[in-house]
C-alpha cells in the first residue's frame, strides 16, 4: 500500500512541476490585461514573459525601500506641522446653525422639542427603536436648528425653569 501512495505523490509532484511552465502577459484591444501560458495568435507579438518565480528583484526591493523612506519622512513632517499648529489654536468661524436664534421663538421650539423627547423616552426599546404605540400618545418634534450651539450627544441644554 505504501509504494502506491509514494508513487501517486511522486506522479502529482512531477505533473505539477511540468505544468508550471512559462507565464506570459498581454493586453487585449479593450485594454484588459491577461496572463496565461497559451497566448492567442494575434497577441503573440506583444506578449511578455512574466517572472513567475514569485521573488522580488533587487531593483524592486530598493524602490520599495526608497518609497517607504519618502513616505515616512513626509508623515513625520506633517506630524511636526500639526504639533506646531496645536500650540496656537485657530478659532473656527461660526456657521449659521451654531449661532443661536434670539428670543421667544427659540425658547418655544426648544420647549416643544424637549417635551416630545420626554414623552417618547419610556417607549424606547432595548435596540434604540421606538415602540409603535408611542406615536398614539406623543407628537414627534424635530430638533430645532440654530437655537443652541452644537453639543455632544451626552450634553443636553435645558431652558431656565424647565423641569
Amino acid at each position: 500500500m505504501a509504494p502506491r501512495i509514494s508513487f501517486l505523490l511522486l506522479f502529482c509532484v512531477l505533473t505539477l512541476t511540468a505544468r508550471a511552465g512559462e507565464v506570459f502577459r498581454w493586453v487585449d484591444e479593450n485594454g484588459k490585461v491577461h496572463y496565461g501560458d497559451a497566448i492567442p495568435e494575434k497577441y503573440k507579438q506583444q506578449a511578455k514573459k512574466v517572472d513567475s518565480s514569485g521573488g522580488v528583484t533587487d531593483a524592486q526591493r530598493q524602490e520599495a525601500e526608497s518609497r517607504t523612506a519618502r513616505e515616512r519622512a513626509r508623515a513625520e513632517s506633517l506630524q511636526k506641522a500639526r504639533e506646531s499648529k496645536a500650540g496656537t489654536p485657530q478659532p473656527a468661524a461660526p456657521t449659521p446653525a451654531d449661532v443661536p436664534k434670539a428670543g421667544d421663538e427659540c425658547e418655544e421650539q426648544l420647549r416643544k422639542y424637549l417635551e416630545s423627547q420626554d414623552c417618547f423616552a419610556p417607549y424606547v426599546n432595548a435596540t434604540g427603536g421606538i415602540k409603535p404605540e408611542a406615536f398614539q400618545h406623543c407628537t414627534e418634534v424635530k430638533q430645532p436648528k440654530g437655537c443652541f450651539p452644537k453639543s455632544g450627544p451626552s450634553e443636553r441644554i435645558y431652558l431656565p425653569g424647565a423641569p
